[in-house]
């Protein structure tokens, strides 16, 4: 159902946006549900404190998924706008598959988490090397979008910032 757009809708930005301040929260505020998980593993209480934060940690990481999932049905209702011009075969093929990936361990640290948390499966260590994973290439994503910008002036972050846009 995908269509040729050459421009991300109001929606597909605003969850874009709430993704990548989500996943910020997510890594600078862990350690609550990290203590949590590791005080029910030894028998123990959780602090209140500790229990408070993992749950807005739990909520921060359910509004991730929505928004993944939302962004996903939009792109394929709606489509994404092709790569700028004088993208090479070669980066666009890597754009394309850091895109996937990072869709894919975005979905594999909500799954990861919600089994961890659930006592389902001890998978916190999963969780933290994708927790790593996702952060370089977030990192790598940002970077890329800056030096299309700014180096090849080619409008790639105005896309998801429309005060960077040009008239």
């Amino acid at each position: 159902m995908t269509t040729l757009t050459t421009a991300y809708r109001p929606a597909q930005i605003w969850l874009h946006w709430i993704t990548v301040f989500g996943v910020i929260f997510q890594i600078a505020f862990h350690d609550a549900i990290v203590a949590v998980i590791d005080a029910r593993q030894a028998g123990q209480t959780p602090t209140d404190s500790d229990m408070t934060s993992a749950m807005v940690h739990v909520s921060v990481g359910s509004i991730i998924l929505l928004a993944v999932i939302a962004r996903l049905y939009l792109r394929w209702r709606y489509g994404a706008p092709g790569h700028a011009a004088g993208t090479s075969a070669a980066q666009a093929m890597v754009a394309n598959i850091m895109h996937k990936a990072l869709y894919g361990l975005l979905f594999a640290m909500v799954v990861t988490g919600m089994l961890t948390w659930n006592d389902i499966a001890p998978l916190g260590d999963v969780h933290s090397g994708l927790n790593m994973a996702l952060f370089f290439a977030a990192l790598a994503h940002g970077f890329a979008a800056i030096f299309n910008q700014f180096v090849r002036k080619d409008g790639t972050l105005a896309r998801m910032m429309p005060m960077l846009r040009k008239g």
